[in-house]
Formats: structure tokens, C-alpha cells, sequence
């Protein structure tokens, strides 16, 4: 393993956290991700990351929600099926899907598994999260799900497999079942609710790049390049 990612690892153990920091995570769902590794708290390492044989890697099944709205309306159906080894993702809150990437990708488990000591899942979305919790939190995803991102083909009950060690995060299908979902996704339509929601969705870029307005950026240094405006008053 590279120093760096060793180095990265160490940061568990570490009480000051030194290393403490956030890595970028990629994989066959997204080109970008973010996810700060020293948030861990030691109840998941240990339930979740110990095993020998493949340590600091976590395998759990997807449940896929539509946006926050989705999953407060839902996360307690005992027909989700969530269980210790699942991956709760909220989709759609990226910078075109919610607009505006918003700090909503916040999840807790169900309260069954509350009741019985599992105070955190692993948790994957488009949009920010307020905070952080004690498990891996892979958020920023990009490019995100209302413009075709990897987590618009996602389904319930697919298997995830996120691994610390190579900071990847993978979908694990049969191939060619990706390819074939891709082939098959239809753009979802988004209502804009006013015109500068319009505007702002048809100029922004992803967050893997800042998610800025596109257009802006042929105006940087703009006094440099361009000169200053006419005085207006």
C-alpha cells in the first residue's frame, strides 16, 4: 500500500486524528465522491471493518430513496428489508436534481436496528450531508443521478461493496447489467418552481468540478482579460 493511504488507515487509530482529512473516492457509480475517513467511530470498525480476510472493506445491500422526502416517508417500512448490512442512498439532491446540491443526504437507521445498539450505516448521496456521522458518509457523488450519474441506475437490493483501502465504491452486477440499466434511464423531469431555478439548472456544472456556473468561468480575472465594466447608475 502507498504511504499516503497508509497514512490515510493509520488516522483510526490515531486520538488526535493528525491525519484526519477527506479522501476522494471513485469507482464504477461515480468519476468523484468525497468521504472524511476519520469520522469512523470505533463501534463500526469494529462490527463492520475487522474482518481479517478483507479488512476495511464493507459490503451491504443499496437502499435507494428519490430524495430526503423519500426516505423520511419510508425509512421505517419494514418492507425496505434494512439491516446491518445495508448502504441507505439518497439520490436527486445534486446540483441539478434538488437544485442546488443541499445538505439533506443526513440518514439514521430504522428504529429496529436503533433499538438494538446499530447507531450508524454506511450512507451514499448527490448532495451534501450537515455534519458528519461515526460511518463512512460518501457524499458529493459526481457526475449525480438527474443527469445520468451512476446512482440513477441503482435499485433496492443491489449489492455495494465500499473499500477503504482503494477508496472505491462499486456496484457488484452480473455483466453487462449496468450497461443494460444505462442504456434504459430516461431523464426524470424537473420542475422548475422559479426562473432563476431555470436558469441556474441549465448553466451549472457537477460538483466534481465545483459544481459552478459553467458560463462564469469564461470570466475569470475578468479586469485581467476583459476590462471593467461601464459604470451603470
Amino acid at each position: 500500500m502507498p504511504d499516503g493511504d497508509r497514512e490515510v488507515i493509520r488516522c483510526y487509530d490515531d486520538p488526535l486524528q493528525n491525519a484526519a482529512g477527506y479522501v476522494v473516492m471513485s469507482g464504477n457509480l461515480f468519476d468523484s465522491a468525497v468521504m472524511k475517513m476519520c469520522v469512523i467511530d470505533q463501534d463500526f470498525r469494529r462490527r463492520f471493518l475487522s474482518n481479517p480476510e478483507r479488512p476495511n472493506v464493507f459490503e451491504g445491500k443499496a437502499i435507494v430513496f428519490e430524495g430526503p422526502e423519500d426516505y423520511h416517508h419510508r425509512i421505517e417500512d419494514p418492507d425496505l428489508g434494512v439491516v446491518e448490512q445495508s448502504v441507505p442512498i439518497i439520490r436527486n439532491c445534486g446540483p441539478v436534481g434538488y437544485p442546488g446540491s443541499a445538505e439533506v443526504v443526513n440518514m439514521q437507521p430504522p428504529a429496529s436496528l436503533l433499538k438494538r445498539g446499530v447507531m450508524t450505516l454506511p450512507t451514499m448521496g448527490d448532495g451534501r450531508q450537515s455534519g458528519t456521522s461515526g460511518s463512512p458518509s460518501i457524499l458529493n457523488v459526481s457526475p449525480e443521478a438527474a443527469v445520468g450519474g451512476g446512482l440513477a441506475l441503482l435499485q433496492t437490493g443491489d449489492r455495494i461493496r465500499i473499500d477503504l483501502n482503494t477508496r472505491k465504491v462499486d456496484v457488484l452486477l452480473p455483466q453487462g447489467e449496468l450497461e443494460a440499466r444505462r442504456a434504459a434511464w430516461r431523464a426524470p423531469r424537473l420542475v422548475n418552481m422559479t426562473p432563476w431555478e431555470e436558469i441556474y439548472r441549465s448553466m451549472v456544472g457537477q460538483l466534481g468540478t465545483g459544481a459552478c456556473l459553467e458560463p462564469a468561468t469564461l470570466y475569470l480575472n475578468v479586469i485581467e482579460t476583459r476590462g471593467e465594466s461601464r459604470n451603470n447608475h
